[in-house]
Parts: C-alpha cells; sequence; structure tokens
C-alpha cells in the first residue's frame, strides 16, 4: 500500500493510505475499459452531454469523464459530470456555461478535476474538460480555452503524463480562432473556428485523454 518512484498521483501513494493494496492470487481476472463519452450537441436537434463508461479491475473502478455541452438554450441541461468535468459551452444562456463537475463520485485523492466555466456569456467559443491534475480554463471572448493538464505515472518505467482535458472547440464567427489546446496527457485540440472541415481532435490512444471540443 505504499508508493515508490514517481508513483505519487496513485491513491496508494497518500498519506494516510486511503485505498488498500489489492492482493491478487494467481489467475484469470476480468477487466472492462471505459471507452468514450459524448459532448452535447446545439441547435433544434440538441442532445445532452453523456459520462464516459467508467473502467474496473477487481474492487476499483475509475468513473469516466464527463461531456462537454453544446451551445444554445434549449430543455437541455443535462451537466458534464464525472472522473474530470465536461467543458461549459458558449452562449449567452448561463444554465449552460458552468462547468461539468470533476471527481463524482466523489473519492480520495480525487479522481479529476472540474470543467472550465464560460462566466462571461461569450457567443464562439468553449471551455476546456478538467484533466486529471487540473481544471479546464475558463474560455475566452477571443479564443477557445486549453484542457487541464493530466499527472504523470511510471507505469511503463519513465514518467508518462495520461488524463489531460480536451480543449474547448471555436465556432465561426467574426474572428474565427485556432482550437483550444488539449492539456498534457493526451488530451486533444478543439476544432478550430474556420468550419466543419477542421474536425476536433481525438483524445490519444490509451492515455485516458479527453477529446476536443467541437
Amino acid at each position: 500500500g505504499t508508493s515508490s518512484g514517481c508513483y505519487t498521483t496513485s491513491p496508494l501513494g497518500t498519506t494516510p493510505t486511503t485505498v488498500p493494496a489489492l492482493t491478487l492470487a494467481p489467475g484469470t481476472y476480468p477487466v472492462t475499459v471505459g471507452g468514450a463519452g459524448a459532448g452535447g450537441t446545439p441547435g433544434a436537434g440538441e442532445t445532452p452531454a453523456v459520462q464516459a463508461p467508467s473502467s474496473v479491475f477487481s474492487t476499483v473502478t475509475s468513473a469516466g469523464g464527463g461531456g462537454g455541452k453544446g451551445g444554445g438554450c434549449g430543455a437541455r441541461v443535462a451537466c458534464g459530470n464525472g472522473g474530470s468535468g465536461g467543458g461549459g459551452a458558449p452562449g449567452s444562456c448561463a444554465a449552460m456555461n458552468a462547468g461539468g463537475t470533476g471527481n463524482t463520485p466523489p473519492v480520495t485523492p480525487p479522481q479529476g478535476q472540474n470543467g472550465g466555466a464560460n462566466p462571461t456569456g461569450a457567443l464562439y467559443n468553449g471551455a476546456g474538460g478538467g484533466g486529471a491534475g487540473a481544471v479546464g480554463q475558463n474560455n475566452q471572448p477571443c479564443s477557445p480555452a486549453a484542457g487541464g493538464v493530466g499527472l504523470a505515472t511510471c507505469i511503463t518505467a519513465s514518467p508518462v503524463f495520461y488524463a489531460g482535458g480536451g480543449g474547448g472547440g471555436s465556432w465561426p464567427g467574426p474572428n474565427p480562432a485556432a482550437g483550444g489546446a488539449g492539456g498534457n496527457g493526451g488530451g486533444g485540440n478543439g476544432r478550430p473556428g474556420t468550419g466543419p472541415g477542421n474536425p476536433p481532435r481525438n483524445g490519444s490512444a490509451n492515455t485516458g485523454g479527453g477529446g476536443g471540443g467541437e
């Protein structure tokens, strides 16, 4: 139940230890690897953000990240909560501008951080998704926000960052902006505001990083 090297981000490395070490006999154990969540979409056919499925091994469950919100002011106000929170939507509707809550359900140490918000009601740029190590950035009137940074672990014998948040996307407007940068740890960049021909980037495979905003 103790940590060594740079495994400081593991629950087993906390003081006091809050998660007991697993003792496993030789054999075969089922592992569930959660897939990707889905962001909300704006417009008349709006859909809610969908949390990514959880990953499970034995008694350990890691919550999937929350999807980011689409723009607009329709009936869909579902929050992008999860292991890390999804970023808030562009637009002038206050119900849509808050970021999703990370570390949901709550555990110690936290699984992830909150998504960024849209405190000014900016119309064209989304906030960044939360990462394992930092909250997503709030969006700006003239540029979308970066995703939160992930955390490093030495599971591959050298420090590698995992679970970075996705960057906020930009919609075409008077001053189209580049997409927000994905957080260090596999987060994908958000869509630039130069049109549908430039889609957002998925999170890097096998990193737990979030996809960029649409």
